[in-house]
């Protein structure tokens, strides 16, 4: 009888045990459920397209290869530096997608429009190029120890012809570019449209320097 009785009151521990962990689940849950979710806003650059006057179609296709990124830049935050040695980021606002991949698509878009080549196709594109345009953004932050504040984009630019067979034949050019923007608004959104305005000059001069070097290159 003992041996039934002992054996009765394990059983009942062990229920009351797994109703506590069962409550206790349901309590966290609720709690943490009841929590309000902290909003992100998630920004992209925007500018409209440059435009060109008109000049004699480049007939070989261009493709644009996935740029590159310097590593302190090299996720959807939207950084700040104080000073040289320091790199921080906006808590509630980040951009969209990575830098490098929003420039890319940025200049994709704007020479497609402007209406100079034939054809220019993504790094997404079956179709190969003639010429492939390869990038590195080096920086893409907020400076905010200037008066006012400045969005800052630099990148570096390779062109290269695939005809060519030597390498160094290869390659027509490699620039760097470097833009500055002083903030209208101290905001996310004045960060944002200062940095579409950097992006736009810098895209300009790029699409120049291709279409000559393009135009060159067809002649030899």
């Amino acid at each position: 009888m003992m041996k039934t009785s002992l054996y009765f009151s394990r059983f009942c521990l062990r229920i009351f045990a797994g109703c506590l962990v069962f409550v206790s689940f349901v309590v966290l849950g609720c709690a943490s459920a009841g929590k309000p979710q902290l909003h992100v806003t998630r920004h992209l650059i925007d500018y409209p397209a440059p435009v060109f006057e008109k000049r004699p179609l480049i007939e070989d296709a261009i493709r644009i290869d996935r740029f590159t990124i310097a590593a302190p830049y090299n996720s959807r935050e939207m950084v700040f530096r104080p000073d040289g040695y320091t790199v921080d980021s906006f808590n509630y606002n980040k951009w969209a997608v990575n830098p490098a991949d929003m420039v890319a698509e940025r200049l994709l878009g704007d020479m497609r429009s402007s209406g100079l080549f034939h054809a220019v196709f993504s790094r997404y594109a079956v179709e190969e190029g003639r010429y492939v345009l390869q990038g590195g953004v080096e920086e893409f932050f907020l400076c905010v120890d200037k008066k006012p504040p400045l969005a800052v984009v630099s990148m570096t630019i390779t062109l290269k012809d695939t005809k060519q067979r030597e390498t160094l034949k290869r390659i027509l050019f490699q620039r760097k570019y470097r833009e500055e923007q002083a903030l209208e608004t101290r905001s996310p959104e004045g960060f944002c449209k200062a940095m579409g305005l950097a992006v736009e000059r810098i895209s300009r001069r790029i699409i120049g320097d291709v279409y000559r070097a393009a135009e060159t290159a067809s002649l030899r």
